[in-house]
């Protein structure tokens, strides 16, 4: 198994099935990766190596009611920051939305 951050895994799934994806004007690409990047550079990464690892700290994600608060909380800055300044022109957001 590759070496995984499961904190992203557990950001991608928050924000694709939370009210927080509708806080983003644009849908595109790019305004997700920013999202997403900018989420992950706000928290502490926690990779692992096995199957079980990941059953672990995925575990640990549903106990401690704190890292789901700390992902959801950036993952909100992050979308707000994005809807409001997003990387690409402004001519192909539209082109670009969902």
């Amino acid at each position: 198994m590759p070496i995984v951050n499961v904190t992203e895994q557990l950001a991608m799934q928050i924000l694709q099935d939370s009210e927080i994806y509708d806080l983003l004007k644009c849908k595109c690409e790019q305004c997700i990766s920013d999202v997403l990047a900018m989420t992950l550079n706000r928290l502490p990464a926690r990779y692992v190596t096995t199957d079980a690892g990941r059953v672990f700290v995925n575990v640990n994600y549903y106990l401690q009611p704190q890292l789901q608060s700390d992902i959801v909380t950036e993952l909100t800055r992050s979308a707000l920051q994005v809807a409001n300044h997003p990387h690409h022109a402004q001519t192909s957001k539209a082109a670009d939305t969902q």
